[in-house]
Parts: structure tokens; sequence; C-alpha cells
């Protein structure tokens, strides 16, 4: 590994993680926001909702955006906006301005995962690990979110943890501005490489992006509901600790990332997906079951086998997609996990009022087995067409 690619890897890992600890600020801080704004867990989670879903739609233009750009320059865009964002939502006064500051958060945050994945695909050349690399990098912004907004929560407050975002925003972007290394062009790849995409390829694509956003679903809806969760279960009244557990859950998806991308890069991408979805069923629905220490076990071999998925994910579109279109199919792809899967956070929060909180896990837990079963169509087609199911080879 050149160290071209070890600052692309670097950069990224930095930009992946605060990209999901900016969002997941409000699961951290959400029955504070709750109390200090005068709001009620639907209301607040209903614009949870508009910024995951502007976070998500957003993922399209931006793809297009690197597509007749660079993605290093829209990496730029997403730091400086985002820092700019975060300190507009830190210092909000009122819950039309905490509104408006999440829109932004979620419209600026949208320039990531297009940017930093496209400028992966394009210069590093073990992708799978490098992609598996960034994985590690998500899942520990997810992972830290919860413990660090507890931790910030517990002495200062939920402004603190927006400004504290801010300084880190502003920290990424005058890395990349007073960088002459990372390139600003599509690089080439290897003769080959890219696979035709005609139209039995256009529906294995379509076929794999309604699978995506399901798990996109899946994603949300646990991630918002996780920390409150296990705070109401194990450590009523201390959101540090309820913090701390959902850290413990959410570190092992770390370990998730990285083998997903490892694996990708030696066993077929697609088979491999299927099997991770099926090993995290059972212990999705178990969770919404289990009491006390068993939630956190439940929750701990769910997020070891659900992580792996998204750099498969990943993986999977950077073989699919013609080069020049890269940035267009990952806007696609993001447009339709995260966009869609805006909505989980307003479901969850109203299935919570409603009925239960535990009660989300098995719902979600059916649609993991609706992923399962179209994937499972989506193997027997490439198979019927006599298309090359392990696409990393």
């Amino acid at each position: 590994m050149n160290s071209v690619e070890k600052k692309v890897i670097g950069v990224t890992v930095f930009g992946h993680a605060l990209c999901h600890f900016n969002m997941l600020i409000l699961a951290g801080a959400l029955l504070t926001i709750v109390k200090d704004l005068e709001s009620t867990t639907s209301q607040i989670t209903a614009i949870g909702t508009i910024s995951y879903f502007i976070f998500g739609l957003g993922a399209f233009p931006s793809g297009m955006l690197v597509s007749h750009t660079h993605p290093k320059m829209v990496l730029k865009g997403f730091f400086l906006f985002t820092a700019a964002a975060s300190l507009f939502t830190g210092l909000s006064k009122n819950i039309e301005m905490f509104t408006l500051g999440l829109a932004m958060m979620g419209l600026f945050g949208s320039l990531y995962h297009v940017s930093g994945v496209t400028l992966i695909s394009q210069t590093v050349r073990s992708r799978g690990k490098a992609l598996g690399i960034h994985g590690v990098a998500g899942s520990a912004g997810i992972t830290l979110a919860p413990v660090i907004a507890g931790a910030i929560l517990t002495f200062y407050g939920w402004r603190v943890i927006y400004l504290t975002a801010s300084v880190l925003g502003l920290i990424g972007f005058l890395i990349l501005f007073f960088d002459h290394e990372i390139p600003v062009r599509h690089t080439v790849l290897p003769a080959g490489e890219s696979k035709p995409f005609d139209r039995k390829m256009i529906a294995a694509f379509a076929l794999m992006i309604g699978v995506m956003m399901i798990n996109g679903l899946v994603y949300r809806g646990f991630l918002t509901m996780l920390p409150t969760y296990v705070s109401e279960n194990l450590s009523p009244g201390s959101p540090f600790a309820g913090g701390l557990f959902s850290t413990l859950i959410l570190s092992v998806g770390m370990i998730g990332q990285y083998t997903g991308g490892h694996f990708s890069d030696r066993f077929s991408m697609v088979r491999l997906y299927l099997i991770t979805l099926l090993l995290s069923l059972p212990f999705l629905f178990l969770l919404g079951f289990v009491q006390n220490m068993w939630i956190v076990g439940a929750g701990l071999f769910f997020a070891l086998f659900h992580f792996p998925q998204q750099p498969i994910e990943n993986h999977l579109i950077s073989r699919w997609m013609p080069h020049k279109w890269t940035g267009s199919g990952f806007g696609i792809k993001f447009a339709a996990t995260f966009g869609v899967g805006a909505f989980a956070a307003g479901l969850t929060g109203i299935i919570a009022e409603r009925a239960s909180i535990s009660l989300v896990f098995p719902i979600l837990a059916g649609l993991v087995f609706l992923s399962a079963a179209l994937v499972f169509i989506l193997i027997l087609y490439l198979k019927m067409h006599h298309m090359d199911v392990d696409q990393n080879r």
C-alpha cells in the first residue's frame, strides 16, 4: 500500500467515523433533547426522520456531483458544511431552529458516503480490505456516539455534543485543504475489471438495491432505538451507563465490518451476503424478548453478523458498475438505504409509544427475513442467466 493509498484510507476513515457520529448524536441524546425542547419522543424522532431522509435522498445528487467533478472536492464540502450545520444545531434555541439544523446536517452529511467510497474504489488496489477498514471506521463512529453522548450529557449537555462535532468537521476540511497528494481525477481500472452492464445486470442491480433498501430500514431502526432500549432495561436514569452498554454492542460491528470486507475479496459476495442475513436474523428477533444482560448478548451477535453486510454491498457495487458510473451507482445505493431507511426512525418511535419498544426488534427481524428471501431469488436469477455469482473473481 503506497503513501497515497494510506492517505486516502486515513481521511476516509476519519470522515466515515464523523459522518455516523453526527447522525447518531440524536439517538444518544434523545431523551434529554425531548425534555430540553419540551417536546415528545415521537416529535423528535419525526424530526430525525426528516434529517435521515434528506441524508439518504441527497446521496443521489451527490453521486452525480462526484461523477461530474471529483470525490476529493465533494469530500471537502462534506467536512466544511457539516461543521457549519453542527454549529447551528448546537446553538439552536427552539424546536424550529433544531429542525432546520438537523435538516442541514442530513443534507451536507449526504456528501460523505458517495465521495468517500468512490475515492477508495478508484484509488486503492486492495479494495475489499480497504472497504472493510472503512467500514470499521463507520462502526467506530456508531460505537462511540452513544458513550460520548452519554458522557457529555452527564457533565455538560446535548448542545456541547454538536459543538464538538463542528470542531471535528473543521479539522477534516483543513486536512484536505492542505493536501496535495490525493488525486482529484478518476483513476483507470485494469482492463476487464468492470463487467458489462446490460439489461440482465441492470435487473440484478435493481433487485439488490431493493434488498439494501430494506436493510437500510433495519439499520436505522436498530440504531435509533438501541440506546434507549438498553438504558430503560439495564440502567434507568443513567444515560452514561446506557450509552456504555450500547457501545459494547455496537463495537462488535467493527469486527463484522472488517471481516465482511476481507472475506468479500475471497468468496462469492452474494452468497456471503445471504449468510450474514440468515445468521443475524434470530438474534434480532430474540432482542425483543430477552431481559437483563441477555439483551447485550443478543445485540452483540446481531451486530457481529449485520454490519459485515455494508462493505460487501459497497464492494459488490464497485464491481458491478462501469467505472465512469461508480459515483452514480453509490448514489443510488445510499439514497435507497439511507433515504428509505430514514422512515425507520419515526416508525420505531411510533411503535415504542403506542405499543412497546421491545416490539420494534421482532418487526425489524421480519424485514431481515424478507431481505434474505430476495437475495435467494437473486442467486437463482444469476444462475438462470448464467451470470457470475462470484463477482469478486
